[in-house]
């Protein structure tokens, strides 16, 4: 993990209390017990360990690039991408649900992102006893960078999507919420909204000239993350749409089981009841109370996404109750 974007910088210190062990992280186990766990693996624990220590962190980095460039061509890459934009509950679906599948398994060049993935000869030790091997891939960056569809398409055109999308004016809220949680919004709402109508398109110009480089989408973009219409758009210019399956996600906290089966339908997978127990990725009920929202802005986000929603419903088929 670099300094430019070390999560123990962005989350407070009292939520890193649940972060993963050395242990876990050479298991790569999730712990699921607590809501708010956070899972490193071994290279990231190490990053962070001696992010201070430039000479030691550069060898580091340098030595694991190596590593993977001899092993990575021995890794298979994911079959599965989950695309969301963030506060859609891709984060309970994946860790209690997808993980519970036996047919699943988990874990700056290509090389170094197949290492993330289990090997071809793990796959195939699967195979002989029986077992079909899927591997998925979450990234919350994915779905809004706009140069992603086209780099995936180059290295796995066929994966599949599965694209969670909550009601906009619930998602709005809920990201601005866990952004004054995690100390990296001090404004009311209304002032963090009327600064993104001012500068979110510039700052997105900017961030979208860097196709390159490592560059982060424009943080005070709370009203542009669910415009869903704009980047799925993007995505359905390199990929069919057989390719997607689309998840209400106020239909998934609803009902989680039926989405998690409508998925596994979708991977051509047999259906899955699994008995869950874990909080992962579920916030407590009354974590953000104290952050009152006006009525009249409420009024303004639902008058503010209803075009975009009606592109959206049109665009891909499918029309989500969302008032």
């Amino acid at each position: 993990m670099n300094k430019n974007n070390d999560m123990h910088h962005t989350i407070p210190k009292e939520q890193l209390r649940n972060k993963s062990s050395w242990f876990d992280a050479m298991l790569g186990r999730v712990r699921t017990d607590e809501w708010d766990n956070f899972y490193e693996n071994v290279p990231t624990k190490l990053g962070s360990k001696f992010d201070n220590n430039e000479k030691l962190h550069g060898l580091l980095k340098s030595l694991y690039k190596i590593y993977c460039g001899i092993v990575g061509p021995f890794h298979i890459l994911p079959d599965f991408l989950i695309l969301a934009p963030g506060a859609c509950g891709t984060t309970s679906m994946y860790e209690l649900y997808l993980r519970s599948n036996e047919h699943m398994l988990h874990t700056n060049s290509i090389n170094w992102y197949k290492v993330l993935f289990p090997s071809v000869f793990t796959k195939k030790i699967r195979s002989v006893v029986g077992k079909k091997t899927l591997t998925c891939d979450g990234t919350g960056s994915y779905i809004l960078d706009p140069h992603a569809p086209k780099r995936i398409k180059k290295i796995i055109p066929d994966v599949k999507f599965v694209v969670m999308l909550r009601n906009p004016v619930d998602r709005t809220l809920s990201h601005y919420k866990r952004r004054i949680r995690n100390k990296k919004e001090k404004r009311s709402f209304e002032e963090a909204i009327e600064y993104e109508q001012n500068h979110f398109e510039k700052e997105f110009q900017e961030y979208k000239k860097n196709e390159s480089v490592v560059a982060f989408y424009p943080p005070t973009s709370y009203l542009a993350r669910s415009r869903y219409f704009e980047y799925i758009e993007n995505w359905l210019r390199y990929f069919p749409k057989e390719q997607f399956l689309f998840i209400n996600s106020n239909d998934y906290f609803k009902d989680p089981l039926k989405e998690y089966n409508r998925i596994l339908e979708f991977l051509g997978l047999a259906p899955h009841h699994p008995n869950i127990k874990g909080k992962r990725g579920i916030s407590p009920a009354a974590l953000f109370d104290d952050i009152v929202t006006k009525p009249e802005t409420i009024e303004f986000l639902r008058n503010y996404f209803q075009p975009w929603n009606e592109k959206l419903f049109n665009l891909i088929g499918v029309k989500y109750d969302w008032k």
